[in-house]
């Protein structure tokens, strides 16, 4: 009795409309656009931390070799810095002068980082120091 009423009526059809997939493509467009800034800037976060890292080992140990020699090391030679393999910035330029003043300074050398992207150090013979970075 109900099979031929069955057989009678259309059969459903199965499947998405197209309001129900644009509906869907916006939320995920709105979770990618909430997501991506929160994404780059942990990654931005993540890429200082790793050139505060090197310079403050930098500073270590050119505080260790001005309390030996009551001098920087201006070259960056002396003091046994070694950067890890595989950073995003070139290794630390140290400018200054021996007795007074010395800078160190890195910037980026890959993608995503630019040149202009720089994280700096200052130290001062008076036991001073201060720091800095550009994005």
């Amino acid at each position: 009795m109900f099979s031929s009423l069955r057989k009678a009526l259309k059969p459903q059809e199965h499947g998405f409309t197209l309001i129900e997939l644009v509906v869907v493509l916006a939320i995920l467009g709105i979770l990618i656009a909430l997501a991506v800034p929160r994404y780059l800037g942990a990654r931005k976060k993540a890429y200082k931390a790793e050139a505060d890292n090197v310079l403050q080992e930098a500073k270590t140990l050119e505080w260790a070799y001005y309390q030996q020699y009551n001098l920087f090391d201006t070259t960056g030679t002396s003091i046994g810095l070694v950067t890890p393999g595989n950073m995003h910035w070139s290794s630390p330029a140290i400018t200054g002068t021996t007795n007074a003043l010395v800078t160190i300074i890195m910037s980026g050398s890959t993608s995503p980082l630019d040149p202009t992207d720089m994280v700096s150090i200052f130290l001062y013979s008076d036991g001073a120091s201060a720091g800095g970075s550009t994005f």
